[in-house]
């Protein structure tokens, strides 16, 4: 009873501080993204969040991102275009994204699911790029949607399953941990194995 007791006192002081959380869900979209939303999913499920409003605030998050990377990028553009940094982010974009140029509504789609920081350079890279905006807004808008969904409902799997495992809340959080852990680990594999096949693509890569 005292360990059940103890996730309720999280869960209400959560609850009581609902405003706080929200604003950390749009400030976290902004500056990092997954873990933010996965916190609030988590909560969502314990009941301490709205999900339609935590919903609301990772999508008010993501969309100030994609205009903050976007502007900064055409301001980038105009006045510091001979910068060391921008040749390195347009090396790491054509490198995670081969076909940028070709096919920027699918490149720009995709690069949100992606863990390595790829997400912010790809916003800036399209103001940089002066990327048509119809397509910018089309492509982030369908990615920030479903990328939303899927670690809200994540958090709530997270949550579900460390309770149905245990309600002691130092295993609780123990087994959010390792979730956590694997999430990320998971995230890593992936993008270790795409770099593989581009440099098989590329040739830089016997096998």
């Amino acid at each position: 009873m005292m360990h059940s007791f103890s996730i309720d006192i999280i869960k209400h002081f959560v609850e009581a501080h609902a405003v706080w959380a929200y604003i950390f869900i749009i400030i976290g979209v902004i500056v990092e993204g997954e873990i933010s939303v996965i916190l609030a999913g988590i909560f969502c499920h314990l009941g301490s969040l709205n999900p339609f409003i935590a919903f609301l605030c990772a999508i008010i998050g993501g969309a100030s991102k994609s205009f903050i990377g976007y502007t900064l990028g055409l301001y980038l553009q105009r006045h510091h275009s001979h910068q060391p940094f921008l040749r390195l982010m347009e090396k790491r974009i054509s490198y995670f994204l081969p076909r940028f140029n070709k096919k920027p509504f699918w490149s720009i789609f995709i690069s949100r699911f992606f863990i390595f920081g790829i997400g912010w350079f790809t916003t800036i890279f399209s103001g940089y790029r002066k990327i048509s905006l119809k397509i910018f807004v089309r492509a982030e808008a369908m990615s920030l949607v479903i990328w939303s969904v899927i670690m809200l409902a994540l958090g709530s799997f997270f949550s579900y399953t460390a309770l149905s495992m245990s309600r002691d809340v130092r295993k609780f959080f123990g087994i959010i941990l390792l979730f956590f852990i694997g999430f990320f680990l998971l995230e890593k594999i992936i993008g270790f194995i795409i770099e593989v096949i581009e440099d098989i693509k590329d040739g830089s890569l016997d096998i």
